[in-house]
Formats: structure tokens, sequence, C-alpha cells
């Protein structure tokens, strides 16, 4: 609902202010409570022992009935004012009530008759003066027999201290919750601001300065991990656009030599009138250089589709021995032109993958290792299994890599020097080869020697 951070933090900080100091404003309210009761339950626990104590007393000395009399006749003090909000009551078992306070005899009212045990229990009643009073009753052993006592105190005071600290906690809350939220809002301005500055920073950043990076060191201890993140995103999109625009251009220039060689043989021919043998020479030149800007092109675009995930897998149980010999089939009379004889390997092994790339794989591989052989040169096509994973691994006699160049073959365009002069090629093929082997799990391995030949395996995850 709310797409702003600070927001979010004060509003939180907020609501869980307000719970808390509700929750602790409740908690004060209802211990003040307790204890300002508790101060009334105490000081009527006092006059009911202090008039127990003064009646046991003269019971011993037989005055009792003296006594009660007395009791009910107290000229000084807060008992002796009429309703004045303290009173006593001494009642029989009966009912009767023996004694009672002159703040009550004054106004001719009686406490309420509540029921009474030995233990002192109180309650809350509305009092003769029509205001909250508290009472407590006990009753005690005497020689005419249980007599029950009844004190009384108005909570009139009590319940003035909790109103205004009811009325304080409403005067304080909205000043308390205004100063935090201001608090929380600058505290907040002042904690994102290092996200603000690398914001900021990020912003700045395009695609035509890269290679800048975000400063990891000044950066809040919060923000690092972000920063480092982002400092790989950005190395690796760096990589990714230098690969962009190399392979752009050396697009253009494998483009440009045909187009070139078409255009000048074009010129050429329409130079003069030619004869029709001429005009067939010609167009044969030509069209084996289309020939050769189809493949190229057609490899440029399965590189783009590879490169945006636009090529979809068709996974299904393949047997490489089976996907072996159907490229053999397709590679025969290139072999057989050049004398290279082809041996094969190993039994069956099944993986899950896309049978048309794995197919584009090994006619890539297989078509190399007749490509760069010499004539009446050797192949060997081994399948097995190696670390739980399929292998096929294709040798040839060939020309060899140096052991310098052997990281680069699989760059686009990339090609090794000593190929250049042997046979013609895009420099894309083993770059296709490497993107459908990964996208498939798995990799590709290769050991050469100048001279003496390569040997190319391929490692793919085996299928159920």
């Amino acid at each position: 609902m709310f797409k702003s951070i600070k927001l979010k933090i004060i509003i939180w900080f907020l609501a869980i202010f307000s719970i808390v100091f509700a929750g602790l404003e409740l908690f004060l309210y209802y211990e003040l409570e307790d204890v300002a009761i508790g101060f009334v339950d105490d000081h009527m626990r006092s006059e009911v022992d202090f008039l127990a104590s003064i009646l046991k007393v003269e019971e011993e000395h037989g005055q009792l009935e003296y006594e009660l009399v007395e009791i009910s006749q107290a000229a000084t003090g807060e008992y002796a004012e009429k309703l004045s909000g303290h009173y006593y009551q001494i009642v029989s078992s009966e009912g009767e009530v023996l004694a009672r306070s002159p703040s009550l005899a004054l106004a001719d009212a009686e406490l309420p008759i509540l029921p009474s045990t030995k233990e002192a229990s109180f309650q809350t009643i509305v009092g003769p003066n029509k205001e909250p009073l508290r009472v407590m009753t006990r009753t005690t052993d005497f020689s005419i027999g249980p007599l029950v006592f009844i004190a009384g105190d108005s909570l009139k005071e009590p319940y003035k201290l909790l109103g205004s600290f009811r009325r304080i906690v409403l005067f304080v809350y909205p000043v308390v919750f205004f100063v935090c939220g201001m608090g929380i809002f600058i505290i907040t301005g002042w904690a994102l601001a290092p996200l603000k500055k690398f914001s900021t920073e990020i912003s700045h950043i395009t695609e035509e300065n890269l290679d800048e990076r975000v400063g990891e060191e000044e950066t809040a201890v919060e923000l690092k991990p972000m920063a480092s993140s982002f400092n790989t995103m950005l190395s690796r999109l760096e990589a990714s656009f230098e690969r962009r625009k190399q392979f752009l251009s050396d697009a253009s220039h494998e483009l440009r030599t045909p187009t070139s060689i078409i255009k000048s043989y074009c010129d050429v021919t329409l130079g003069r009138d030619r004869t029709p043998e001429e005009y067939r020479t010609a167009i044969r030149k030509i069209g084996d250089t289309v020939n050769r800007m189809v493949e190229l092109i057609n490899r440029i675009l399965v590189i783009s589709r590879l490169d945006a995930k636009a090529i979809e897998l068709k996974p299904v149980r393949i047997d490489l021995k089976e996907v072996i010999k159907d490229v053999l089939r397709l590679m025969e009379s290139s072999a057989e032109k050049r004398e290279i004889k082809i041996h094969t390997e190993g039994g069956e092994v099944n993986i899950r993958g896309d049978r048309e790339g794995i197919t584009e794989v090994f006619t890539n591989l297989v078509g190399n290792a007749i490509k760069y052989n010499k004539d009446g040169g050797t192949v060997w096509i081994r399948t097995g299994r190696e670390d739980k994973m399929a292998s096929v691994e294709v040798e040839d006699t060939g020309i060899g890599i140096p052991g310098e160049e052997l990281d680069k073959i699989f760059q686009r365009f990339y090609r090794v020097d000593s190929s250049r002069g042997v046979t013609v090629g895009t420099g894309l093929g083993l770059s296709i080869v490497r993107s459908i082997v990964e996208a498939h799990g798995g990799k590709i391995e290769v050991k050469s020697e100048p001279g003496k030949g390569s040997s190319f395996k391929v490692l793919l995850p085996p299928g159920s």
C-alpha cells in the first residue's frame, strides 16, 4: 500500500509507540488505582481493628454495652461530621445496628449490611451521600454473640487523583506522539541519507560510463553488500556490452569481405561484355560467396538467439551413439575426399536433451576434426561415462592449437592463425557449441598440441 520506506518506518514506529505507550499508561493507571484504593482499605482495616480492640478490652471489664454507646457519640474528627465520607457501623448477628458513627447518625443514615465473614472483605458501593464508597466488613466474636464491623471510606479523593492522572495522560500523549513523530521523521531522513546518496551515484552510471563503480569503502555498512553486488553487476554488464560491441564489429568485418567480393565480381563482370562461360564463372563465384554469407548470417542468428535465451530446448531421451552415427553419415563424403579415417569406440550413452542442439554440437566438432585434419589423417570418437556424466570425446590428428590460444578458441569470430590458410570458416562454430552444451548443464574441455592434433571432450548430465 505504501511504497515509501521512510513512511513505512514512521508508521510502524508510531503504531508500536502507540501500543506500548497505551499499554504502559493502562498499567500505571491500574497500579495507581490499586495503590490509592489500597490506602483506603488499609485505613478502614486499621479503624476496624481499633474499634474491635476497644470493645474487647471493655468486654473484659463488663462494659461492652456502655462502650457501644460511647462509640456512637464521637464528638471530634472526620467521623463526627455529617456524611463526611468516613463511616463505621456495628451490627449484631440478627441485623440490629448496635453502633454507628455520628457521620451516619446525624443524617439518620445506615450502611448496607453486606455478607460478612471473619476475614475482611471489601466492596465498592454508592454511599449515603451518593458518592462511591469503599466498604469493609468483618465479623468478630464477642460474649453477646458475633458482631459485624462495617467501615466505609469515600473514594472521592482517590477517584479525583485517578481523574487527574487520566487528564495528564490525555494531554501528554498527543504531545509525546507529535514529538516522537517529528523525531523519527528527522532520524529516518538522516538514516536513509546514505541510501539517497547511493541512489544518486547509481543514477549517474549509464551505458556510456559502465567502467565507473560505486565506492564501497565510504558506503554505509548496511549498503556494502548491495554496493558490492551492484559493482559485480556493472562488471558483467560492461563485459556484456564489450562482447556485444566486439561481436557487432567482428560480424561487420566478416560480412564486409563477402560483400566486397560480390561487388567486385559484379563491377568487373559488368565492366565489359563477357562470354557465357565467363558469366557462369562469375555467377558461380558470387554464389559461393553468397553461400558463405548465408552460413555466417545463420550462425550469427543462432548466437543471438542463444544469448537472448530465445531458443527453446525440447528435452527428449537421446542415445549419443545414434547421434554420432547420424553426424558421420553427413560427414562421410567430406572425410572420404581427404582419405580421413573415422573410428568410433564405446557403447550406448543416454542423456536428456534437445536433439537438434546436440546434433549441432557434434556436427561442428566432427566437422572441425575433418576440416583441420591432415590428408589421410584419423579421427577417434569415444563415448562413455566420466564422473557420473555422459562423455563424448572427439580426437583428431590435425594441425593442433597452440597452448596460448586454447582459452580463446571459444570466443566469437576467433580463429587460430595457423588455421586461416587451411580452410574457410566463420569462427562461430565453437562458440555455438559451448553455448549449447552449457544450456544443457554440461561443459566442454579441450586438449591440443600443435602439429599432433586436438581432443575435444563434451560432458553432459546423464538421462533418466
